[in-house]
């Protein structure tokens, strides 16, 4: 599962060293179409033979998580493919410039590592900061065209996903002061989805109706 992370990073940070409309367009092409079918055979994997996990469980995807990544991968790829022609024509038009570009290419990998990693990962520090760093990027994309309505939208967009990630925050900080003291939750395992689910008889439920009513504001925002 960790080619599924690395093939967008890569795709990104090639795209920043490169300064071809081309090879921009074709690190993404092909870094989504691996990211598409590697969603596929994840989701395939998962309905045949149960959850898959890697480096020691600290990345696992079940059947929720299978499907989270693979509508991910799929519409990734729809949008990869549509985007080719469409910022041709923008670029034509003289709506767009290389530097829009780049930004665009660049950062639109990057969000969708951060959607990917999100449903896989098992520690709940790390999902938040996964939403957060995709919270960051599609900020940078929604004022792509440097528009004053973008502009505006981008400014609203980041006040509301800033409530919402910190409101998401607390939510995961009090998850873990539910579960402190209990056997295996012991540094990050109080943290781990897996450790947290084994123990949720024994989570202090005034902590975690708390965290839950943060984490649905939050995550939901």
């Amino acid at each position: 599962m960790i080619l599924l992370l690395l093939a967008p990073i890569a795709a990104g940070l090639f795209c920043l060293a490169s300064a071809s409309r081309a090879a921009w367009e074709r690190l993404n092409l092909g870094a989504f179409g691996i990211v598409a079918v590697l969603t596929i055979r994840i989701a395939l994997h998962v309905s045949a033979r149960g959850p898959v996990s890697a480096f020691d469980g600290f990345i696992r995807a079940d059947a929720l998580s299978a499907l989270v990544l693979l509508l991910t991968g799929l519409v990734s790829l729809a949008c990869a493919i549509y985007a080719v022609g469409y910022f041709r024509r923008e670029e034509t038009a003289g709506r767009v410039s290389c530097v829009q570009l780049r930004r665009y290419y660049v950062l639109t990998p990057l969000f969708v590592c951060a959607m990917l990693l999100a449903p896989i990962v098992d520690n709940l520090g790390v999902m938040w900061l996964a939403i957060e760093a995709a919270t960051l990027a599609s900020v940078l994309l929604v004022t792509f065209y440097n528009k004053k309505a973008s502009l505006e939208a981008g400014w609203k967009y980041i006040i509301i996903g800033s409530i919402g990630v910190s409101l998401a925050l607390f939510g995961t900080v009090f998850v873990y002061y539910a579960a402190v003291g209990l056997p295996g939750t012991e540094t990050r395992g109080g943290m781990n989805w897996s450790v947290l689910m084994t123990a949720a008889d024994k989570l202090n439920p005034q902590a975690m109706r708390l965290a839950f009513i943060l984490a649905l504001l939050g995550y939901g925002t």
